[in-house]
């Protein structure tokens, strides 16, 4: 510190002899230090781009490990665009159901038919006939589900909605990956779907979304039935367990498949099938409840496992508010075989 004053005072005072000595023409010449230049830094735009981009993809897989969250280079906007390739939804969430415009049901059949589906039956869910389920297929679909526990694949549904001009149609891809478990076939899946969006130019998805990676393994919550997890209604003959279900007239459709199983789709209570209307008729499609009758066993899914996966978006809370119901859709199909 000292020595530094010492210099400073040095400064000082040659400073003032320069100006008093001006005058006399007397020139004095200090040189002082320049200080030194700050170095100039070059950024490479590039490396600093590149270094940014494997800081944003290590964040995107660390969190992707710990939720369902898709990267910003696989998402896409929630609705197919009219020629989306389909392949694609194998990376991201897919919705249950594909919407569109009203169509009368006459239309409807006639579209479907002219595209090789084969329409199995047509339920009225609500009394005034506003809400009708169609149950379809075609060769393909009922040959893919004809092994042994896949036969609740061999069809889809469509929801015609009189009262909000809505039709309701299952995702192919959706219920195949779902239902088929690791027998998924990707050709017929997707190619079911392109079929379908050829027949309604104006299809969107809805809001029932669930990522493809998870279909197979599906289920509600922790400790929630999974597709494998079904229940068993009645046991005996194939034959004899058909003719039951016939005399009970609760069928509404019956399936034969390759394998020679049956799938028949029967009425519910009146009790029972109100459930629909406490958690939204938009997805009601999924009555009548599915059975299937194989390897002399007629079998269904689990209610609780079936709801939720029509109903992908139901809470909680709705669903405690048909607590009730999976005990009494099990007893109902049971009543089919008495």
């Amino acid at each position: 510190m000292k020595q530094q004053f010492s210099k400073i005072s040095i400064l000082a005072t040659l400073m003032s002899l320069n100006f008093l000595h001006a005058n006399q023409n007397t020139i004095i010449n200090i040189n002082i230090a320049k200080p030194p230049e700050v170095p100039k830094v070059q950024f490479n735009i590039s490396s600093v781009t590149l270094h940014t981009y494997n800081l944003q993809t290590k964040f995107e897989k660390k969190v992707r490990k710990k939720s369902n969250y898709i990267g910003s280079s696989k998402r896409i906007p929630p609705h197919y665009k009219e020629k989306q390739n389909p392949k694609l939804i194998k990376n991201i969430k897919i919705s249950a159901y594909l919407k569109t415009n009203f169509i009368p049901k006459k239309d409807l059949i006639t579209k479907l038919e002219q595209a090789n589906f084969k329409i199995l039956s047509e339920y009225n869910i609500d009394k005034k006939g506003n809400l009708i389920a169609l149950i379809f297929t075609n060769d393909e679909i009922t040959n893919l589900a004809s092994k042994n526990s896949r036969g609740f694949a061999s069809s889809l549904r469509l929801l015609i909605d009189k009262k909000n001009s809505i039709i309701s149609i299952s995702n192919p891809v959706y219920l195949m990956k779902a239902f088929l478990q690791n027998d998924y076939n990707e050709k017929i899946a997707t190619k079911t779907l392109e079929k379908l969006h050829t027949l309604f130019i104006d299809l969107k998805d809805s809001k029932d979304l669930v990522k493809f990676t998870r279909l197979n393994r599906y289920h509600f919550m922790s400790n929630m039935p999974y597709y494998q997890d079904m229940q068993k209604v009645a046991i005996g003959n194939n034959k004899d367990l058909l003719q039951k279900a016939k005399k009970s007239n609760k069928i509404v459709y019956e399936q034969h498949l390759n394998n020679g199983s049956v799938m028949i789709g029967v009425k519910l209570s009146r009790s029972t099938s109100r459930f629909v209307k406490k958690i939204g008729y938009q997805n009601s499609e999924l009555l009548p409840y599915p059975i299937l009758i194989e390897n002399n066993v007629a079998k269904i899914l689990d209610p609780k496992y079936y709801i939720a996966v029509m109903y992908p978006m139901l809470s909680m809370s709705e669903f405690m508010t048909i607590a009730s119901i999976p005990d009494s859709i099990q007893k109902d199909c049971d009543k089919v075989f008495r």
